[in-house]
């Protein structure tokens, strides 16, 4: 019988073909067709997310505090680097023999529960959540076929993201995962034979292990977007990029799944190509100004990633320095990506806590002026940044101006209302070619509890 046939004859008699799909879908490995692909909507509008690093360094829990980022989840590489205050420190700690494999036991995860993470990433005011999938130091946190280096098999014995992911998606939030391109140890990608707990299931690294281990994430999770690191020692052709992010957004078409990708290809590659441009620790430092390619802004809420059992109040942003930088970033066509680094057992540290839940406080009243909105042809003007949605402008004030808030870049249309976001009623308002708009805010009325860091206007424009 003729193939179609048989499948009109099937399909009217209720039976089911299971058919192997080959096809290679949409997008093919190369610039030009993976540069169509679009950011999704949804992430445009989420604004906020959670990023968290949890793994074997979080046993170690170790880096020198000072001015400067000190990221304590590369640990198991500057153990051995003479010189750097993590190798004393590891030796007078732990001794000489000790190696960073040794801590995998000690990673047992007793406390994990990823449905507190999750509703805690509500309550902060993010829309998404991403784990670290494995890190620099390769171990996995999910049971990789393609190594015994996993949470399966060493430490925890669970499967850390299929729990992750049940409980992010449970709770209606996006869900993805940060993947490192290289490992510092594994023999297969230095070529050098170094201590390295779990058996190797492969002859080529890239082939057989790090292109096989992206895909299964794939296939097993479905993540709604990925960030890779990792890739400053080799160009995109070594990493084979192209061919992992088709496959990435092929395998969400047939899903008809939103996804997105950084900017992490290969060395010399960042903010060339991928959905968004991430901006790691560097809001301050050039890096300011309007992106019309979208980006996010991405650091932690003390001066590392992973957790660091040495960090102090003194070294986190205070609740008004970070959401400062929020609405700076979203102003500025960003989103906010913020870090937390959970204890090896799996708890969020209070002083990471703290100015997060400030944050979401503080978005109860402005989410308005946050979520869903986008970049206006003027970010910022004194003390104040802007956003705009539909009709409407918002304006939010980093200062307490007193009684009267003074704006020249903003007009409002004829009878406009305007109002501050959480105090009820009209402000009046009026308009001059010389000094612009000044919004009356009457000396009676007490600022809003809850806006002691930042103020809203919703200002019509049209």
């Amino acid at each position: 019988m003729h193939f179609k046939m048989l499948l009109i004859f099937c399909l009217l008699n209720g039976y089911f073909i299971s058919l192997k799909v080959t096809a290679q879908g949409p997008y093919k490995p190369t610039w030009e067709s993976l540069d169509s692909h679009k950011m999704p909507k949804w992430y445009d509008n989420a604004k906020i997310g959670l990023s968290m690093h949890w793994g074997v360094y979080s046993v170690p829990a170790w880096a020198p505090r000072g001015k400067g980022i000190s990221y304590a989840e590369w640990y198991g590489s500057r153990m051995n680097e003479k010189g750097n205050p993590t190798y004393k420190y590891h030796r007078e700690t732990y001794g000489d023999n000790f190696t960073y494999d040794d801590f995998i036991p000690k990673w047992k995860a007793e406390n994990f529960n990823p449905t507190d993470w999750a509703r805690f990433a509500k309550k902060m005011g993010a829309n998404y959540i991403f784990l670290t999938s494995k890190h620099h130091d390769g171990f996995c946190l999910w049971p990789s076929k393609f190594t015994d280096r996993n949470a399966m098999k060493m430490g925890p014995k669970k499967d850390l993201l299929k729990k992750f992911f049940e409980a992010g998606r449970n709770e209606n939030l996006k869900v993805g995962l940060y993947y490192s391109l290289l490992e510092w140890n594994n023999p297969l990608y230095t070529g050098k034979d170094v201590p390295y707990a779990g058996s190797i299931k492969a002859d080529n690294y890239i082939d057989d292990v790090m292109i096989p281990q992206i895909k299964e994430l794939i296939d097993l999770y479905h993540p709604d977007f990925f960030y890779f690191d990792g890739e400053w020692e080799h160009p995109e052709m070594f990493w084979k990029m192209k061919e992992v992010v088709a496959y990435f957004y092929n395998e969400a078409a047939k899903r008809n799944q939103e996804v997105f990708v950084n900017d992490r290809f290969g060395a010399g590659e960042r903010g060339k190509h991928g959905d968004l441009f991430n901006v790691e620790y560097g809001f301050d430092k050039g890096n300011e100004g309007l992106l019309t390619h979208k980006w996010s802004y991405w650091q932690g809420i003390a001066k590392t990633f992973g957790y660091n059992q040495d960090t102090d109040q003194e070294d986190c942003m205070s609740p008004k320095q970070f959401i400062d930088k929020v609405i700076k970033g979203v102003s500025q066509n960003g989103n906010f990506d913020i870090n937390v680094g959970p204890t090896a057992a799996g708890a969020i540290p209070d002083y990471e806590q703290y100015p997060l839940l400030k944050l979401g406080e503080w978005l109860k009243t402005n989410g308005e002026a946050i979520y869903g909105t986008q970049y206006w042809k003027v970010q910022a003007e004194g003390d104040a940044c802007y956003t705009v949605k539909e009709d409407n402008v918002y304006a939010i004030f980093l200062k307490w101006q007193g009684t009267e808030f003074k704006l020249k870049s903003v007009k409002p249309v004829e009878g406009s209302k305007i109002t501050m976001l959480g105090v009820s009623g009209e402000l009046k308002w009026e308009w001059d070619e010389t000094n612009g708009l000044t919004i009356n805010y009457p000396s009676q009325i007490n600022r809003p509890t809850s806006c002691s860091y930042a103020w809203s206007f919703k200002i019509k424009i049209r």
